[in-house]
């Protein structure tokens, strides 16, 4: 908006007129004629000036990658307006751009808890299969044959049983190191010595990895067995370990790229889980949900 422009003026001798004109484009002009010619004054309002520099500042500022990162802030997500998606850092085999999900989490304000005695394919099926919601199953894996053989020492030795072993690259093979710099690949685990094993007073490390070795796979899945409440489900896509020590954990990561419910047996120790809505679902589903995992818990996210 631009202010009204006034002027006073004495009565004007014969040969000169003075006028306002052209409101709607905030200008004023007086002319001055003078024989045969005619001179032009042009009057911009200061105030016009002001809003038009106001307008640059804003403009550059509302553009500009500050004002991007408070928004983001206020949504609690990256977004990218060129590709019209979420840039999330925190999936688990890497970050990537990704479409907003369907948040149909809005009842899950804990995690279930059902013991294996009392869990059935049917309702599994009913409650479960087909749902958001995450579940734990109390004691279901205790007649594994991995709850009596499965640890470090085991693994350490199926995987330096042969040297080629840790040299085979596939591209389902991945390795996640969290928190420390330690250990640069697999081979490093296996590789540290036993008093740094049995030192829970030292720094603490977690590690993770995808059995993508043909004959580790092979042993290792003669340890273990899907429930069964879960017999009319396959097992699909990679077996994962996750083993450290005390003080350690993932950090809050989305799975976006599994299309399938995945399970997580605990063969030892104790594990807190914290589970949250992806940002996007912040307003509509309840917040930061946990549970205790013991030797022989399976839980289902």
């Amino acid at each position: 908006m631009c202010s009204e422009v006034m002027q006073h003026f004495s009565e004007p001798p014969s040969n000169m007129s003075a006028e306002c004109v052209g409101w709607e484009d905030k200008k004023c002009e007086e002319k001055h004629d003078h024989g045969s010619g005619t001179d032009t004054v042009t009057v911009i309002p200061v105030i016009c000036v002001l809003w038009i520099v106001c307008g640059v500042i804003a403009g550059s500022t509302i553009g500009s990658p500050l004002v991007q990162d408070l928004v983001d802030a206020a949504y609690g997500y990256r977004w990218n307006y060129v590709d019209r998606c979420i840039i999330d850092e925190g999936y688990f085999a890497g970050g990537f751009c990704r479409n907003p999900l369907n948040c149909s989490c809005g009842d899950v304000d804990r995690i279930d808890e059902v013991d294996i005695n009392d869990m059935t394919e049917k309702l599994y099926e009913e409650r479960y299969a087909y749902s958001n919601r995450p579940l734990v199953i109390r004691n279901a894996t205790l007649n594994w044959k991995a709850m009596e053989v499965l640890d470090y020492d085991w693994l350490k030795k199926e995987y330096l049983r042969n040297p080629e072993i840790l040299e085979e690259t596939w591209e389902n093979c991945f390795f996640k190191c969290y928190k420390t710099s330690e250990f640069k690949s697999l081979a490093d685990v296996f590789h540290i010595s036993s008093e740094r094993i049995a030192d829970m007073s030292a720094e603490p490390w977690y590690v993770g990895w995808s059995v993508c070795q043909e004959s580790v796979f092979r042993e290792l899945s003669q340890l273990v067995s899907l429930p069964k409440f879960l017999s009319n489900f396959l097992a699909e896509g990679n077996m994962w370990i996750f083993i450290g020590t005390p003080g350690y954990g993932a950090h809050l990561h989305l799975d976006h790229d599994l299309d399938l419910s995945t399970w997580q047996a605990q063969i030892s120790g104790s594990k807190t889980w914290y589970l949250k809505p992806p940002p996007e679902c912040a307003a509509t589903c309840p917040g930061l949900i946990q549970t205790d995992m013991h030797p022989g818990d399976m839980i289902i996210v």
